[in-house]
C-alpha cells in the first residue's frame, strides 16, 4: 500500500526566494533614491539647511546681552537699523523662492 502526501503551503526554499526577491527590489529602491536626493543636493550646492544667512553691513560682533539694559540697548540698536533698503529685500525674496 503506498501512501501519498499531499504537501500544502510554502517550502522553505520558496519562502528564501521571495525575501531575496523582496531584499533586492528594497535595494534597488533605497539606492535609486539616495542617487535622486544626492544629485539634488550637488545641483545646488548645499541644502537649504546648510545656508547662513551674512549679514554684509556688521562691522563688529554682537556683545552677549547677559542684562536687562543690554537688552534694551540691543533693541534700541536694532529700531534705528534702516530696514527699507531695496537690497535687503531683493536678498529676502530670492532666499525665499529658494
Amino acid at each position: 500500500m503506498t501512501a501519498t502526501k499531499r504537501q500544502l503551503g510554502f517550502s522553505i526554499i520558496e519562502i528564501a526566494i521571495v525575501v531575496v526577491v523582496v531584499g533586492l527590489v528594497g535595494f534597488v529602491g533605497y539606492t535609486a533614491y539616495n542617487k535622486l536626493h544626492n544629485n539634488a543636493v550637488t545641483t545646488t550646492g548645499t541644502t537649504v539647511a546648510d545656508q547662513q544667512p551674512v549679514a554684509s553691513d556688521v562691522s563688529t560682533a554682537a556683545p552677549a546681552i547677559t542684562t536687562t539694559s543690554d537688552l534694551t540697548a540691543a533693541e534700541t540698536a536694532l529700531d534705528q537699523t534702516d530696514t527699507s533698503s531695496s537690497s535687503d529685500l531683493s536678498t529676502l525674496n530670492s532666499q525665499l523662492s529658494f
